[in-house]
């Protein structure tokens, strides 16, 4: 499976220096190298920190809950942080704010690499997110910024297939670094790769800011953040008196923060794209397509390393095979594109994430290796299909005025989706395991813990996937 994605990413590589561009060979060509190796990095760490999450957790001896929000702490903050800096991207210029965002990144991989207690781990996981969030709000919006007509989908097929490409090695690099080195090798892997991007975009002329001079809404970043808080930590504590109050209460922020938008001279987010139904649809679906998004990862890595007693090589191996099949149906749905709508090639993506998730709620401690390796390989081709079809979506039907909102929105409707994905899954956790950590008088408890969000996304992927059928007007 690796062998596979080894070639996929010299093939990308290839492409990207010699792609047969109209005119700015050179910029496009830097931007392609620095929007490659910052999402590769990042989707390195992220894939490669769940394989470690067993041996993070007996190192730092922490709950299986509190492993939960090692990952929870990482996209409540870029999920929080995309919109804005999206915006300040158009207002001050996408180059400036992924040239700091890679700083911050890499600056907080290198301190989560030495964190000595699992709160000081956690507080640089926080910052670690802040510098993902800067760099992701403004990839995609950056590649259409210097696109030719025409090059669209087969580029951004080559930018969605890069992070996948970086999920499907990190459980590789993640297993053999932590097996070999420790966990604490993952994050100094990023260090390298931050110096390396953050030279490019040093030789990189020029900058593209469609919204200069325009004013930044504050007011919108904060109820958002506050709202996005109240509902995860809601969902992560849903056991606790308090939590159906923060759920309510996080609602109607979000409520809120929509309204804002429609009465602020300089919204984060322009009223015509929010009440423009291709916005609305394409939001909502990868929402719920990618609640799986880390989930997936994070209970099968406890799964093999705490139940099969593997290792967490042998774990990372397993679970490469999801991500190498998005690597290549990401790719491929980039040059569909060009011949189908969009659209039908995401939904039938999400039909087919929908059919491959039901499959995980008949796993228990005894299911085949075999059924777990299909079953990945099936959810990895609904997911590339799905992928780079819904951010084709968001960049091809607006003016460029809004596609770094747009992207953003985008994104952070993915990490949201995530974010519900592990707050249901800390939810099962917590109705059924409490805060103990995994052992043999637990397995049957974690087992049906295992297969809640399996179910609920499952279903709600089925529903997702007639949404793109509804027309725009």
């Amino acid at each position: 499976m690796n062998f596979l994605a080894e070639n996929l990413l010299e093939k990308i590589i290839y492409l990207i220096l010699n792609m047969n561009f109209m005119e700015n060979n050179t910029v496009q060509k830097y931007v392609l190298i620095i929007c490659a190796l910052s999402s590769f990095v990042i989707t390195v760490t992220t894939s490669s920190v769940n394989v470690a999450l067993s041996t993070i957790g007996r190192d730092l001896i922490v709950s299986t809950s509190f492993l939960t929000w090692l990952q929870n702490i990482y996209l409540l903050i870029g999920a929080s942080c995309m919109i804005p800096f999206g915006r300040l991207g158009e207002i001050h210029g996408k180059k400036k704010v992924m040239y700091y965002g890679i700083i911050i990144f890499t600056i907080g991989s290198f301190l989560c690499a030495v964190s000595t207690s699992g709160d000081m781990l956690m507080v640089f996981r926080a910052l670690q997110a802040v510098g993902s969030a800067m760099i992701f709000a403004n990839i995609f919006s950056l590649i259409t910024s210097v696109a030719t007509p025409g090059e669209g989908g087969k580029i951004l097929g080559i930018a969605v297939a890069i992070p996948y490409i970086g999920l499907s090695l990190g459980p590789v690099l993640g297993g053999m670094l932590t097996h070999y080195l420790g966990w604490r090798s993952i994050f100094l892997f990023n260090v390298p790769f931050g110096l390396a991007t953050t030279f490019f975009l040093l030789k990189l002329k020029g900058e593209w800011c469609e919204a200069v001079g325009e004013k930044f809404d504050y007011i919108s970043s904060i109820v958002m953040a506050l709202s996005l808080t109240a509902i995860i930590y809601g969902l992560s504590t849903i056991t606790s008196a308090i939590a159906p109050y923060l759920i309510l209460g996080g609602v109607i922020g979000i409520i809120l923060f929509f309204y804002l938008q429609g009465k602020l001279k300089t919204p984060l987010i322009a009223p015509e794209i929010i009440r423009d139904r291709i916005f609305l649809v394409n939001n909502t679906t990868s929402l719920i397509n990618y609640g799986p998004g880390i989930f997936v990862g994070f209970l099968l890595s406890l799964y093999f390393q705490d139940i099969r007693l593997l290792s967490a090589q042998q774990a990372g191996l397993l679970l490469a095979v999801q991500s190498v099949f998005v690597a290549i149906f990401s790719f491929i749905s980039g040059r569909l594109s060009a011949k189908i709508r969009p659209r039908f090639i995401a939904a039938t993506g999400i039909f087919i994430t929908s059919f491959a998730l039901a499959l995980f709620v008949f796993v228990n401690e005894y299911t085949s290796y075999y059924f777990i390796i299909v079953s990945l390989a099936i959810l990895g081709c609904g997911y590339g299909l799905s992928a780079t079809s819904s951010t084709e979506i968001s960049m091809k039907y607006f003016d460029k005025k809004f596609r770094g909102v747009s992207s953003a929105s985008l994104n952070t409707t993915q990490y949201v989706g995530q974010m519900l994905g592990m707050g249901i899954t800390g939810a099962g956790i917590a109705i059924y395991m409490g805060t103990s950590q995994i052992n043999p008088q637990n397995f049957a408890l974690f087992i049906e813990s295992f297969k809640l969000p399996f179910l609920v996304f499952s279903v709600l992927c089925f529903m997702a996937a007639f949404a793109y059928f509804i027309p725009r007007k």
